[in-house]
């Protein structure tokens, strides 16, 4: 991002603290296209071994691939895995999609993977997942779609629960035209990995696991692809700094909202 970034005319004095939150993001860009087992994806079936657990809901049956990211195909980005595979999967049984909202963390109905070694011969993996059985208009993507990345950096967006402290607002809603201004500029609603998150609502983690402050991925409503959240949301999936240094994925936040 430039450094003569557009700033709403109420936002001018806090020029420096505001370029001092720019990050590197990954751009995550989709194509509707059938997918390779070692694929970045969104739908479609996962690269698993066979031998390996396979996640199941509480009930006992099989969750679904939302996303599979590969990071040899991703630009690195700090503290994020430089290899290996990354996934998420989610109840297809469940018009919520596994999630529990706000303060849960225990993956009960969704489940974070990552295979840090990949296994290459094609023999030693899952190839049928017929046995995974998906309800009607019970899963948020309804195709598959091939993912590819490029990396960009991005501002702390308004609706971030950091912003106002930043800046030293407390009440948005005092300077509403200034502040939806500045939301328009930066929007944070896409397919992304890494920068800051964006929502239809509001940021959970203003009351919940303020120390998740990184997004793992960020899944937006595509006509495109058929993704959909609830009326047109969006899905937010965040980590602590410490955890994704250390390649832990057991304590992910999943959060989904819609307007």
């Amino acid at each position: 991002m430039k450094e003569d970034f557009e700033l709403p005319e109420g936002f001018e004095k806090h020029r420096a603290i505001l370029k001092d939150t720019i990050k590197e993001c990954i751009h995550i860009h989709t194509e509707k296209a059938s997918t390779g087992t070692f694929d970045s994806k969104f739908g479609g079936c996962p690269y698993f071994p066979k031998g390996m657990s396979y996640p199941l809901n509480q009930e006992g049956n099989p969750l679904k691939l939302l996303a599979q990211i590969n990071f040899e195909q991703v630009p690195q980005l700090k503290n994020y895995p430089e290899t290996g595979i990354l996934q998420f999967y989610l109840d297809p049984s469940d018009d919520l999609h596994g999630c529990t909202f706000n303060e849960n963390t225990e993956q009960k109905n969704y489940r974070i993977i990552y295979h840090d070694d990949i296994e290459t011969d094609e023999s030693k993996l899952v190839s049928d997942f017929s046995f995974v059985k998906v309800e009607d208009d019970m899963f948020p993507i309804e195709s598959e779609a091939k993912l590819t990345f490029t990396k960009g950096t991005q501002i702390m967006p308004a609706g971030d629960f950091r912003f106002g402290p930043l800046i030293g607002v407390d009440d948005k809603y005092e300077n509403a035209a200034e502040f939806e201004r500045y939301y328009e500029l930066y929007d944070s609603l896409s397919h992304k990995i890494g920068g800051y998150p964006g929502f239809t609502q509001y940021d959970p983690r203003e009351y919940y696991h303020k120390d998740h402050t990184e997004v793992l991925l960020q899944v937006d409503s595509d006509d495109a692809i058929d993704i959909i959240w609830g009326d047109c949301g969006v899905a937010n999936f965040f980590i602590s700094e410490e955890d994704l240094k250390n390649k832990d994925f057991s304590k992910v936040l999943y959060n989904w909202d819609c307007s």
